[in-house]
């Protein structure tokens, strides 16, 4: 279940932050399905891109503070 300590402005405030975590539960949701179909190199790519986006939300994080 969300979480719904945080009103829909603070939520809006780092639309940098807000979009990097939509991308990385969009590229989630999209591994999900595809789990068990994958190559090795497949899947290290997966892991590749999830930690580019993690990365990109720690930055974003980092500025907001």
């Amino acid at each position: 279940m969300p979480r719904v300590d945080a009103t829909p402005a603070e939520r809006r405030a780092n639309l940098e932050l807000r979009a990097s975590i939509d991308e990385m539960l969009e590229r989630v949701r999209d591994f999900r399905r595809l789990t068990g179909v994958w190559t090795p190199e497949e899947r290290d790519q997966a892991e590749r891109e999830l930690a580019r986006i993690m990365e990109d939300i720690r930055r974003s994080a980092g500025r907001a503070r």
